[in-house]
């Protein structure tokens, strides 16, 4: 049977990104002893923390920052939406991402920012417009591939068309 330690990093490993209530119920532990053997982990560089004013999240050491913030970004629904109709369409405008994620221009608008700061998708200007497209399309299919593939089972009608269109 795994030990305390080894079950907080495995699941660390399946869900990077996760937040210490989700690894709370996961492992089924309290507060007190969680964060314990968080700051334990830590210490020993086993596992990641990201900590902002209000989330911290988990990783594995193992995880690039870039991929770290894409991952995290696939754990919001919004801009998971936002990457999946971008990797079918290859590029939109803003209205076009409004129309099809069914979302209120200001929370794409939110979200969109966030993708473009975090560098996960480009802007480009052509006739008046601006066009958002994912910088690393093959990244972004491997990392849904690998962490949440819940998200390719949803649209695996579309999913192999995705893979050929690259």
């Amino acid at each position: 049977m795994a030990s305390r330690e080894e079950t907080i990093i495995e699941t660390i490993k399946r869900n990077p990104g996760i937040r210490f209530t989700e690894i709370m119920n996961n492992v089924g532990v309290k507060n007190g002893v969680l964060s314990h053997y968080v700051k334990k982990l830590e210490d020993s560089g086993s596992i990641h923390a990201d900590r902002s004013p209000r989330v911290v999240r988990f990783y594995s050491p193992d995880l690039s920052p870039e991929e770290q913030k894409l991952v995290t970004r696939l754990r919001q629904e919004t801009p998971k939406r936002i990457l999946v109709v971008l990797l079918k369409q290859k590029q939109l405008t803003f209205k076009q991402i409004v129309a099809t994620i069914k979302k209120s221009p200001a929370t794409v608008s939110f979200y969109l920012s966030n993708l473009v700061e975090d560098e996960i998708i480009s802007t480009k200007r052509s006739d008046k417009k601006t066009y958002y497209s994912i910088k690393e399309p093959e990244r972004v299919l491997a990392l849904i591939d690998e962490y949440h593939p819940d998200i390719v089972q949803k649209t695996s009608e579309n999913f192999a068309d995705i893979i050929s269109s690259l």
